[in-house]
């Protein structure tokens, strides 16, 4: 039994595993990327600045703008259920080099399909995915366990990942870091767990999405405690690039070709 385990309800009326809550987040990021490219580059036709201003300001379009805009504040839920599950497989892991160089090679596979969804481009250097934010938060996790959570290091270590985070431009920014940082330092507390996951996304979310990412503190705070029935590892990895691909094949199809 992990050490963790005792803060978990095994008998709750609502118990979530980390299979769901992975499967939570993969079906609101959809939600978020299907209104991100299917609408808002697709149908608003995003990626062409002078075209989208002409398109939004006209009646036809405030229907596609308010499926867009849903689709957007769903999204926001995913973002703090994945960086929730990355510290747990950080604490859980048997093997944290082979964790490591997962998400390294999953970084690598994805920057192209980013780079394609949400500026049109093979290669730019204006934004990274967020994988590159989650290896950032890991070694700044393991420099703050290493030195066993002295209070010099904690800030030291987490200065260093949100200034990473912000000059490399990872996508969610320092912010994010701070998220990552602030549900590792309160894994022994689930109540403090909860108030700083749901405080630190509405602050995030709350100028463009209404503190919609807040959602995600429910889903986080049932979390059992277990990894569920099946391995779905693999699914889990191939989702982020694959489903990002398959929508911009979409749009470049139907708008762009």
């Amino acid at each position: 039994m992990n050490n963790l385990d005792y803060m978990y309800e095994k008998n709750g009326f609502i118990r979530l595993s980390s299979n769901q809550l992975k499967v939570i987040a993969m079906i609101t990021m959809l939600i978020d990327h299907i209104g991100l490219m299917l609408i808002g580059n697709g149908k608003l036709y995003g990626y062409n600045n002078a075209l989208f201003s002409y398109v939004i300001i006209l009646d036809s379009a405030k229907p596609w703008l308010g499926f867009y805009r849903f689709c957007r504040v769903i999204g926001r839920i995913s973002f703090p259920i994945y960086t929730f599950c990355i510290v747990e497989g950080f604490i859980r892991t048997s093997n944290l080099f082979k964790y490591f160089l997962r998400l390294l090679v999953l970084a690598i596979i994805s920057e192209i399909p980013f780079n394609l969804m949400v500026y049109n481009r093979f290669f730019c250097t204006a934004g990274q995915n967020v994988i590159w934010l989650y290896l950032v938060g890991l070694l700044a996790l393991t420099g703050i366990k290493k030195f066993n959570n002295h209070f010099a290091a904690v800030c030291i270590f987490s200065a260093i990942a949100m200034a990473m985070a912000h000059f490399f431009r990872l996508d969610y920014d320092y912010g994010g870091m701070v998220l990552l940082l602030l549900i590792y330092l309160f894994r022994n507390d689930k109540t403090y767990r909860s108030i700083s996951i749901a405080v630190t996304t509405f602050i995030l979310s709350i100028q463009n999405d209404f503190g919609a990412a807040a959602l995600s503190t429910f889903f986080i705070h049932h979390y059992d405690g277990t990894k569920g029935r099946f391995n779905l590892s693999i699914i889990f990895y191939l989702f982020y690039p694959v489903h990002m691909l398959i929508l911009y094949f979409i749009v470049w199809l139907t708008y762009l070709h």
